[in-house]
């Protein structure tokens, strides 16, 4: 295993330090430092951000478990020891807790427009029907603003578990600034049910990592929308497996209860 670190909310590469890895151990000792040159001021603003990962020479490095240290609450003047539990892995991409896979486009155009491409879904799956297509729709909001006038929608494509929309939203008015601290894209699709509340299939979160409960990207969720920030004026397209629940996995973790605005479950449009 190693461990990989960022300061959070940056997630730029020049934030990132990673530990030699340890060989054909399950109990490893890395008796490394790695070091961050900044303000103390600028220190206590920043959330360090560890992950454990199995090292694969010849494969992809796999995910172990992750912890996440807000700096506020040390004396970083002094040395601190402590054991931190791991967060179990991300269970939103074990293929049972998957409800299908989303392919979406991502860019940012200076001076301050974000711009969404929805393109296509593929085996998308209903919780209590998994067999069953779907009248398929994708609602975008960007956390924390939950507002209508702030939600973005896509048509929708009618009786097809892998519907291709190829549509385009966007929002303007933002800064990068903005965008890199306080911001996070989420993104959910749904099954629409005339007459009645529409059925939530599976969402992402693609933004910023930090310390609100939305604030709960996954690496690869993470990745992308710090490529997207790193490259104005340039798509950046990936696929993203869909989690069946929107509870923050770092509020569930912590024992804390995240409120049904954050866990859509049903809508009615």
């Amino acid at each position: 295993p190693y461990v990989k670190t960022y300061l959070l909310p940056d997630l730029r590469k020049e934030t990132k330090r990673k530990t030699k890895p340890i060989k054909k151990t399950l109990n490893p000792t890395f008796t490394e430092i790695l070091k961050y040159e900044m303000a103390e001021s600028e220190l206590k603003e920043k959330t360090l951000w560890l992950s454990v990962w199995d090292w694969d020479r010849f494969g992809k490095n796999q995910f172990l478990g992750e912890v996440r240290v807000p700096l506020s609450e040390f004396d970083l003047s002094t040395k601190t020891e402590k054991w931190w539990p791991l967060t179990d892995k991300d269970v939103s991409h074990l293929e049972d807790q998957v409800s299908g896979d989303l392919l979406l486009g991502v860019m940012f155009e200076l001076p301050g427009t974000l711009h969404i491409e929805v393109k296509q879904a593929r085996k998308l799956r209903k919780e209590h029907n998994p067999n069953a297509t779907v009248d398929a729709f994708v609602k975008c909001y960007l956390l924390p603003d939950r507002h209508h006038k702030g939600k973005r929608k896509t048509n929708v494509v009618k009786n097809n578990s892998s519907p291709v929309w190829m549509e385009q939203v966007s929002f303007a008015g933002l800064g990068l600034a903005e965008l890199r601290t306080g911001r996070v894209l989420e993104v959910t699709v749904w099954d629409m049910h005339r007459g009645s509340s529409n059925e939530f299939i599976g969402g992402l979160r693609i933004g910023c990592a930090g310390s609100k409960e939305w604030m709960d990207s996954s690496l690869e969720e993470a990745g992308h929308w710090n490529e997207v920030l790193s490259s104005p004026g340039r798509w950046v397209e990936r696929w993203h497996s869909l989690r069946t629940t929107m509870t923050s996995t770092k509020a569930a973790s912590e024992g804390s209860s995240v409120s049904s605005r954050s866990r859509p479950l049903q809508s009615t449009g």
